[in-house]
């Protein structure tokens, strides 16, 4: 009897030295990656309507004091009783558990709230002794470090509860439409009764199937003293919302959170970041703006088999992206019709010629060679030819940005150095090794192929008077503390002179008010442009702006393998350019999305100071200044053009544009121009028309037909509000459109 009594003892001290040794040797482990994940969530620039999230598992966690007393009440009912007795473990419980394990018979059970939080957290779901021994002791200390409130919000925040909902926040949100805070008796009961098989039904198809279990917790609740029994028995199954489909991609928001993702990885964040980061991200999209985007494109005919549209519009003074359109259906075509795609920029590339040209001091006046004429380029002879074949003579820098006249600009070109063309380029936006983006001369008749997204950041510059700020898609992303962990820089970096801008600003206003992009005078506010139209018509596009936003609108065409094809006909016109159907869609997109909104001014047309002009590189000599000068402007002459100057040439406005009008060519096209001079030397076309200076909160609403008064758009009328939408498109292609062949724009 003696010996047995030993050897219990022996037992007992041997059971109790491996439970120290043990113990000893557990140290509580890092938490699980899943476990400590949480939902990521993108916001409009509201920071209030939510646009996605990102998630491996749809988590967020919450504070004890966020969870309502009658959730916490129904866990303990359901799932362990002696929660607030205990020290982590359950002595019977284990037992059970370890019985089960040797047996190859475990059901599970029997653990405790905190043993469950440290499985879920700390551990997995294996069936193991050892892990279940190592449960235990983790559990104990766990026990002792934190507070029982602490490690029930802990357990709330790790449960798995059907509809990919990790956590009790989210459940709420996923069964009840309300938050954790906010859950009833009858709700916290059917969730609680859902612990142990979340995955036995949705319980708004088949309730009965929780049934049993939902009333085992509200009687186990009316045991412990957290409600009355009548209030047991009287409780009813909660209404419960029905699933949502997985729709939370469909649409622009595929696109938009694309557009997020892709920026917070070029800050230097990983995807599990990004998806187990439970960061509330405010992006910059504006939901009025997505939708007046969407609206505009929705204007176009049904587009042809390979054609795209793109659309991106810019914040100057912030550089945030406020809205684009990236495709009609984002899981057939996941590429970004305006953030991805490439296409020719055609005449759109000709005004960072304009800025090279005025830096280097030439004026608005100066006379070029406005018909077709062969010139050097790299050792090699070049000919460009104007839209049409038109010849125009002698003509002012301003008519060649005002008709997009592709010889004059090419002198320009070759004079000023292609290669400064390509630094203002690159100063407003584009990067360096943009495709087609390379110092001969025709790069100003744009055989780069850039995306809307750099157009209208480029366009944003001259807005910005010369401020270049990053694009950006992202306003700020913060932890779930609140600290923040990303905000882009707004201050911008100036890349040129103020006078530069407006008097570039100034010249682009005359492409609207009497060029060939007069079709935006329906947007009835100070506006500046450019139309465009890559050779044989691969792309077109019209990129403009007020002093309040920038937008870039292109239609392009691609074949199945991403290759450039030719737009050919389309919605009822033989040729589609710049002048056509894109800026309508800038023009209706800009109408809505600048409605209501004061008219604000563009800066005062400044007088430029004189300065030498480059040496003519040309070889031709027809390229004098107009104020008399008899040299060419590739001399060293000073700049004569003087306050009495300008006066003089806009005191003859109306004769050059009565000009203009006798010498409209037959066909509509954005580049068509005139004729000839059109009376164009000595004198800059065009007034200021009280779009320069100052700003005002009201104006005239009266708009000008476009394309009735120069080379735009023959017919067009002002675009209706909010018109009845034609079909949408269907992208054919996921391939990334290449640029197209890099000779000459035909605007």
């Amino acid at each position: 009897m003696r010996l047995v009594g030993l050897g219990i003892l022996t037992g007992f001290v041997l059971i109790i030295g491996l439970f120290t040794v043990g113990y000893l040797s557990t140290s509580i482990p890092e938490p699980n990656a899943a476990a400590a994940g949480q939902t990521s969530t993108v916001y409009y620039d509201d920071g209030k309507t939510v646009i996605g999230t990102f998630k491996v598992e749809d988590r967020k966690s919450v504070d004890i004091q966020d969870i309502s007393p009658t959730m916490q009440q129904a866990a303990i009912a359901a799932e362990d009783q002696s929660f607030y007795e205990n020290r982590g473990i359950s002595v019977k419980g284990l037992s059970r558990a370890a019985v089960g394990v040797i047996t190859d018979n475990y059901a599970g059970g029997g653990s405790t709230i905190t043993q469950q939080y440290v499985k879920n957290y700390y551990l997995t779901n294996e069936k193991t002794l050892t892990r279940k021994l190592k449960e235990m002791f983790i559990a104990i200390k766990i026990d002792q470090e934190k507070s029982k409130d602490q490690i029930m919000a802990d357990y709330l925040n790790t449960i798995f509860l059907g509809r990919k909902s990790y956590g009790i926040e989210v459940a709420a949100h996923n069964y009840f439409d309300t938050s954790a805070k906010e859950l009833t008796v009858e709700q916290s009961a059917l969730l609680a009764a859902m612990i142990q098989q979340p995955s036995l039904a949705d319980p708004s198809e088949n309730p009965e199937r929780y049934e049993n279990r939902f009333r085992y917790v509200l009687n186990n609740m009316a045991e412990n003293g957290y409600i009355t029994k009548e209030d047991a028995k009287n409780a009813q199954m909660p209404e419960v919302k029905k699933p949502r489909s997985d729709n939370e991609l469909l649409g622009q928001a595929g696109y938009m959170m694309d557009a997020v993702r892709s920026e917070l990885k070029n800050q230097g964040m990983t995807d599990d970041q990004i998806d187990r980061g439970g960061m509330k991200i405010t992006s910059t999209f504006n939901r009025d703006r997505m939708r007046d985007a969407q609206d505009a494109i929705d204007t176009l005919p049904k587009m042809k088999k390979g054609m795209h549209a793109g659309l991106t519009s810019i914040d100057p003074a912030t550089g945030e992206v406020k809205a684009f359109y990236g495709g009609p259906k984002y899981f057939e075509r996941m590429q970004n019709n305006s953030t991805q795609d490439t296409a020719q920029a055609g005449s759109t590339f000709k005004p960072f010629a304009l800025v090279a040209g005025l830096e280097a001091g030439y004026r608005l006046n100066d006379s070029f060679r406005g018909s077709p004429v062969t010139f050097p380029n790299n050792g090699h002879p070049w000919t460009p030819e104007n839209y049409g074949g038109a010849s125009y003579g002698s003509v002012t820098l301003l008519k060649a940005t005002q008709s997009s006249i592709n010889t004059a600009y090419a002198q320009l070109n070759i004079n000023v150095g292609p290669d400064k063309t390509r630094d203002v380029a690159v100063r407003a936006g584009l990067p360096k090794d943009k495709y087609g983006l390379e110092d001969n001369a025709s790069n100003v008749l744009g055989t780069a192929s850039p995306t809307t997204l750099l157009m209208a950041s480029a366009y944003s510059t001259f807005a910005a008077e010369g401020v270049y700020r990053s694009p950006h898609f992202v306003r700020e992303a913060v932890d779930s503390s609140g600290e923040s962990l990303y905000k882009p820089d707004t201050k911008g970096e100036r890349k040129f002179e103020q006078d530069i801008m407006a008097e570039t600003t100034y010249a682009l206003s005359q492409v609207v008010q009497s060029g060939s992009g007069s079709y935006a005078q329906n947007l009835g506010r100070p506006a500046a442009g450019k139309t465009g139209t890559s050779s044989d018509a691969y792309s077109a596009w019209f990129v403009g702006y007020t002093p309040e936003l920038a937008t870039a609108v292109s239609l392009f065409r691609e074949d199945e393998k991403g290759r450039p094809q030719k737009i050919g006909s389309y919605g009822g016109r033989g040729e589609v350019t710049g002048g056509s159907f894109p800026i309508q869609v800038w023009t209706r997109y800009m109408s809505d999305a600048l409605e209501g909104q004061p008219k604000s001014k563009f800066p005062k047309r400044p007088d430029l100071p004189d300065k030498d002009r480059p040496k003519n590189k040309s070889g031709v000599s027809k390229s004098s200044s107009n104020s008399g000068s008899s040299g060419s402007s590739g001399s060293s002459n000073k700049k004569r053009y003087s306050k009495k100057d300008k006066k003089d040439d806009e005191g003859k406005k109306d004769e050059e544009k009565k000009s203009e009008e006798d010498q409209k060519e037959s066909d509509d096209s954005d580049d068509s121009g005139d004729s000839g001079d059109s009376g164009d030397k000595g004198k800059d076309s065009g007034s200021e028309s009280g779009d320069f200076g100052g700003s005002e909160d009201s104006g005239s609403e009266k708009k000008k037909s476009g394309g009735d008064k120069s080379s735009g758009e023959k017919g067009n009328t002002p675009p209706k509000k909010k018109e009845p939408k034609k079909s949408k498109s269907k992208s054919s292609s996921s391939s990334k459109s290449k640029s197209s062949k890099s000779s000459t724009s035909s605007e």
